[in-house]
Order: structure tokens, then sequence, then C-alpha cells
């Protein structure tokens, strides 16, 4: 019993950890957030930071790496079929998803310093489109597709991201319908000329 109770307690440590690091950047460059910052914000000891984190940017790792498990996760479920030819179902559900959670992401997306995450982001995208199953190897090989793909990916990212900012009044579901049939009729459009 005892053990579960340290693991509870483990959980919720690094819980507001990341909580307060997100709370952080907010107010002041990723670079400049000290640990010092992040234990006062979060009302733990020194110690207790240095059990879970080496450094702060362990915590902004663990949240990126959290957050790219969670897309991976969605991709997964869609394995690598189909979406380009129905892309909707996928965008729905990270939209949702996204939106559930918009306090935390919006904080996210829009620190100073997110720049290399969303990086990050753009390439899982991308990674996933490259290896639709869908679409043919010959066509998958070709410059248009690559372009294709890096356009789409790019896309969806700075869409989720000039949302957040709010930047666009569409729901994201809305985006996504929209993203959903322009990716539609594009492949279309290159398929037809193989």
């Amino acid at each position: 019993m005892r053990e579960k109770a340290e693991y509870k307690s483990a959980v919720r440590s690094r819980k507001m950890i990341r909580q307060a690091f997100v709370e952080l950047m907010q107010e002041k460059d990723v670079e400049k957030i000290t640990v010092t910052d992040i234990v006062t914000r979060a009302d733990i000891n020194r110690g207790t930071f240095y059990a879970h984190y080496k450094d702060t940017h362990g915590v902004l790792e663990q949240i990126e790496n959290e957050i790219i498990e969670k897309m991976l996760d969605f991709l997964k479920e869609f394995n690598y079929n189909n979406f380009f030819k129905a892309p909707l179902p996928l965008l729905l559900k990270v939209a949702r998803y996204l939106d559930e959670n918009f306090e935390y992401y919006h904080i996210l997306i829009s620190a100073k310093g997110s720049e290399q995450f969303i990086e990050k982001l753009k390439n899982i995208y991308m990674e996933y489109m490259v290896n639709d199953k869908s679409i043919p190897i010959s066509v998958r090989n070709t410059p248009e597709f690559i372009i294709l793909t890096n356009f789409f990916a790019g896309g969806i990212v700075n869409l989720y991201r000039t949302w957040f900012l709010g930047e666009i009044d569409q729901s994201l579901d809305e985006i996504s319908i929209v993203l959903s049939e322009y990716i539609i009729s594009s492949t279309a459009a290159l398929l037809e000329k193989q």
C-alpha cells in the first residue's frame, strides 16, 4: 500500500512541476526559467524537483514527449492508411483532443521558444503522411508527393498554432472539414496525373 501512495505522490509532484513550468512559460522565455522559479511556483522543495528531473530542459522535454506520444497514438490508431483519401476522422480526433485541453496547449504553442516543438510536430505529421499505405509507392516517391506532404504537414500544424493564438475564428471542427476537403481534392489531382 505504501508503494501505491509513493507512486501517487510522484505522479502528483511531476504534474505540479509541469504545470508550474507551463505557467512560467507565459511569463518568460523558456531558457530563462530556473529550477528556483519552478519550485517556488509549484510550492515544492528542490529535492522533490531533482527526484524527478535533472534540470528545466528535462521538464520541457517530458512535456513535449507526452504530447508527441499522444499524437503518435492517434496516428497509430489510423495505421498509416487512407489519410489522403479520408483525413477527416483523424483531423477531428486531434481537434477534439486539442480543444479539450485548450488552456494547456494555448500556453505551450504561444510561448517563446515553441518553434522547435512545432517543428517536431510537423515532422511527425510528415512521416505519417509519407507512409500512408493507401497511396501507391510509385506516387509516394515522386517530388510532387513530397512537396504535397510537406505543405500539408506544415499547414496542419500552423493552422492549429494560428487557432490557438486566436487568429482564426472558426472552430477546430470547421477547420478540419475544410482542410479535409482540400487534402482529398489535392491528392486526387496528384493521383490522376500518375
